[in-house]
């Protein structure tokens, strides 16, 4: 008889959330090896399969970029409707098939075993539907938008007041997207929240700078960046 499918709405807790970035632009999530840790735990026998194309190879190619399918597999051979996630940059575009790399491959295949997981099993949904989790998740929200001041406001204080009055508020839009740029990229590059977190204290606002400069570091930098903060992460 096929294995029944774990419902796991509920099982997701506060106490496993975390967050990056800060003010309108914070966002809450739960690491992937976390969200695969609970679906050992309360959905034992059941494994993240990735299902190949007719060529035998991860990518199924679209009209523009390419896609993993991935479901979910139990022990006794009962597998669950596949799920496709899109092969993505930091800003969420499809990259064009010929430029996808290893990299791009691995963090989709991470995005999409807990896009599936939430889909088919209800795990950590929560999240994505905005809801409370167990324990006041609701104070993890967002901020207000007022509640930190948008990294422009000291550099307004330069300008002539004219400049301010006909300007300030294009470059804040300007400034927010590129904050959110740059959170985006670090993201996908892998760097850790505190690692996030001091380099954004370190290039002050200068967004614009942060995003050349993180475009150009390897691996290497990513890595040596997270282990400043590991040990005390975990």
């Amino acid at each position: 008889m096929p294995a029944e499918l774990p419902q796991l709405s509920g099982v997701a807790t506060k106490d496993l959330v975390e967050t990056i970035g800060s003010g309108s632009f914070k966002a809450s999530y739960i690491n992937w090896s976390r969200t695969m840790e609970l679906l050992r735990k309360n959905a034992p026998g059941w494994m993240v399969e990735t299902v190949f194309n007719a060529e035998g190879g991860l990518l199924h190619s679209s009209p523009q970029g390419a896609y993993l399918l991935i479901r979910f597999r139990h022990v006794d051979g009962t597998c669950t409707s596949e799920v496709p996630q899109a092969v993505m940059d930091h800003r969420n575009n499809a990259i064009p098939y010929d430029k996808i790399t290893a990299r791009d491959i691995t963090d989709t295949h991470r995005r999409g075993a807990c896009l599936a997981a939430a889909m088919t099993f209800g795990l950590a949904y929560e999240l994505w539907a905005k809801m409370p989790l167990e324990s006041g998740y609701a104070g993890l929200q967002p901020e207000a938008p007022t509640v930190a001041a948008p990294p422009t406001t000291k550099k307004q204080s330069k300008p002539p007041a004219a400049k301010i009055e006909t300007e300030s508020e294009s470059d804040t839009d300007s400034d927010a997207s590129q904050k959110t740029e740059f959170v985006a990229l670090a993201t996908s590059m892998g760097l850790c929240d505190p690692a996030i977190e001091e380099l954004m204290a370190k290039i002050k606002g200068d967004f614009s700078t942060g995003i050349k400069t993180l475009e150009s570091k390897d691996q290497s930098f990513v890595s040596k960046m997270n282990e400043k903060f590991l040990a005390a992460q975990y």
